[in-house]
Parts: C-alpha cells; sequence; structure tokens
C-alpha cells in the first residue's frame, strides 16, 4: 500500500512538471518586466529633473533669479513732485503705469496738524548695539513738521521729513510707554531730507501698481558707511580693504497696499504724534537694511492706487523672493516659483520610490 501511494505521487509529479515549469517561466517574465518598466521610469525621471534643473540654459523659474547675487529689481522708476497734488494734497500720479494713490487722508497729520508718525521698538542694523532701540520719525510728501523735542539741542540737526531716534531698549516684558523720558535718549539723527529737490515717489512694483506706492528720502545726516574696495600692494596684487565713507542718510517708505489692515496698536504721544509698536503688528516694520539707509513699511487701505484693479494680499505675498536651493546652487525666485519647484521634487520622488 505505501508503495503504492508512493507511485501515484511519482505520476502527479510527472503529470503538474510541465505546467508549474510554464508558471514559473511566466513569473520570470513578469518580474523582468516590471524590473524594465521601473528602470525606464527613473531614467525618465532623471532626465527630466537634469532638463528642468540642471541644463544651463533652461530653467523652471525666471532667469534673472538664478545665478550668485542676481536680485531682481523691481521697483518702478522715480517720479519727481511736481507742484500742489504732490507736496500739498500727496496725491501721487505715477507716470509710467497711470495709477494714482491718494495719501492726502494721512498727509493732513504731517501738513495740516504738523504732526509725525512714529514707529517705536525697531531693531538696528548688523553693526548697531544689541542693547539700543529705535524710534522712526516721518512724514509722507515731503512734509516737515517742527523737530521732535526729543531731537533739540542735538548737534547739526536741522528740519527734515524724517528722523531716528535711539533709545535704550526696554527689558523683556516692560509695558510700551509712550513718549520716554530724556535720559532714556541716546542720538538723534535726520535721515532724510523733505526739500522737493531730495524726495521721489515710485511704484513698489513696477509690474503690479496694486504693491503700493513708496517715498525716497535723500540728503539725511552723514553716516560713516562700511565698505569694501580694492586696492594694489606694493607687489600688485589686490587685497580687499574695509574703508568707512562718509555717507548721507537716506529713508524709503513703503505704503503697502492692504484693504484689509487696521489701525491696531496706534497710540498718540504726549506731542500728538501718532505711533505704533513694532513687532507687535504686522502692519509696520522698519529696519536698516543697508548701512546708511533706512526702509520703512506701512500696511495700509491708502496705500492702494484708487484707478487699478486691486490683488489680494495673498497673491502679492507670492511674488515675494525667497532664498532656494537645488542641484546647481542657491537661488532668489518668487514664492510662487519656489513652490512649483516644491510640487515637481514631491512627485520626483514618487516617481523613484515607485
Amino acid at each position: 500500500e505505501q508503495i503504492f501511494w508512493v507511485g501515484r505521487g511519482v505520476r502527479r509529479g510527472l503529470r503538474e512538471g510541465p505546467s508549474r515549469q510554464s508558471a514559473d517561466t511566466t513569473l520570470r517574465a513578469e518580474e523582468e518586466r516590471c524590473a524594465t518598466t521601473m528602470v525606464a521610469r527613473r531614467l525618465a525621471t532623471l532626465a527630466l529633473f537634469f532638463f528642468l534643473f540642471l541644463h544651463p540654459c533652461v530653467s523652471y523659474g525666471s532667469k534673472r533669479s538664478r545665478g550668485k547675487g542676481n536680485k531682481r529689481s523691481k521697483t518702478g522708476a522715480p517720479n519727481v513732485p511736481n507742484g500742489f497734488a504732490n507736496e500739498r494734497q500727496c496725491k501721487l500720479s505715477d507716470k509710467s503705469s497711470g495709477a494714482v494713490f491718494d495719501l492726502s487722508a494721512l498727509h493732513k497729520a504731517n501738513f495740516i496738524d504738523k504732526k509725525f508718525y512714529v514707529i517705536y521698538g525697531a531693531a538696528g542694523g548688523p553693526f548697531d548695539h544689541v542693547d539700543v532701540s529705535y524710534d522712526y520719525h516721518f512724514t509722507l510728501c515731503g512734509a516737515d513738521p517742527p523737530t521732535p523735542l526729543s531731537c533739540l539741542g542735538t548737534p547739526d540737526i536741522f528740519r527734515a521729513a524724517a528722523y531716528q531716534i535711539a533709545r535704550k531698549k526696554r527689558d523683556e516684558g516692560e509695558e510700551w510707554r509712550v513718549g520716554e523720558d530724556e535720559g532714556d535718549i541716546q542720538n538723534c539723527v535726520a535721515i532724510g531730507s523733505g526739500d522737493r529737490a531730495d524726495w521721489t515717489f515710485s511704484l513698489i512694483d513696477k509690474d503690479d501698481p496694486s504693491a503700493g506706492v513708496q517715498i525716497d528720502y535723500t540728503n539725511g545726516q552723514e553716516c560713516m558707511k562700511r565698505t569694501v574696495v580694492k586696492k594694489k600692494t606694493e607687489t600688485g596684487r589686490e587685497k580687499r580693504v574695509v574703508e568707512w565713507v562718509p555717507t548721507p542718510r537716506s529713508t524709503t517708505i513703503k505704503m503697502v497696499c492692504n484693504p484689509d489692515a487696521r489701525a491696531d496698536g496706534e497710540r498718540k504721544d504726549k506731542a500728538g504724534n501718532t505711533g505704533r509698536l513694532a513687532g507687535s503688528t504686522q502692519t509696520v516694520h522698519a529696519r536698516e537694511d543697508e548701512m546708511c539707509h533706512y526702509t520703512l513699511e506701512w500696511e495700509s487701505p491708502h496705500g492702494c492706487p484708487i484707478n487699478k484693479p486691486i490683488r489680494s494680499r495673498a497673491a502679492q505675498r507670492d511674488d515675494d523672493l525667497v532664498v532656494t536651493s537645488d542641484a546647481s546652487g542657491f537661488h532668489m525666485q518668487s514664492r510662487r516659483e519656489a513652490r512649483r519647484g516644491g510640487v515637481f521634487w514631491f512627485f520626483f520622488r514618487g516617481f523613484w520610490v515607485f
């Protein structure tokens, strides 16, 4: 009986042998086809990656955004103030785009009431003292109210459209007090003249009037600007030398278009100036982005053109420049371009895995 069952197993094996061999052959063919497809997919993905990122002549972003130190100059051409509408009413008309900005409601406090707008508690630049904060008094359209009381008695001070006042930084958690004591004052300088020949206005973005308008003041008090120059040594070699060059201070006031901006945290000091604390709200910013040059940003509905369509604030932020990196190095590009590259990288990883 045992021999009989062994014989049946041998005969069954003989009958099923060819079918099993056929199944194994089919399985191996399927595995080879899958492996070939995966290799082809990876090669195609690598080729697309090379074409978009590594090819020297093709990029998914703007050509201006690629390359070391290549920054985009988006500011529009400067407009020179030329009369009553610009200086007295603060209605600014850009010649290139035809956009009109009506800042008269804000200008009234400067020109009629003789008061300043103030940004309190701003941080300094990379070469400033860490224990000092800065207040910025400024006006629009060249108005020059009487010099702030905090600046009286400062050597070489003059009547100007913008001032920087250095103060001792408050301790952490200390409440903001409007109108500091005189003992807190460290220094006061004029950072922009309001004379007609010393200020201009232009679009923040020459391609998008709805980004807002900026006012540039020049010919403030001199400061020592750190510059690096190349000089030849006695042996004929070039070396870089740091020099401190007297440079007039200048200021850019950016009235950023934001239809939804509100006057949160706005207070008045003893002199009647309207001020806001930097850092407590996202509607005002102040920084020394370059030595001897100061940039003050104010998000306001008055920064929107009255005769042009207005883009949403989210769409405007998509055009902000950010630094990104890929296989070819570091690049400066817009948020929109960076997101486009991020989406491609997501699909690239998906193709590589699967």
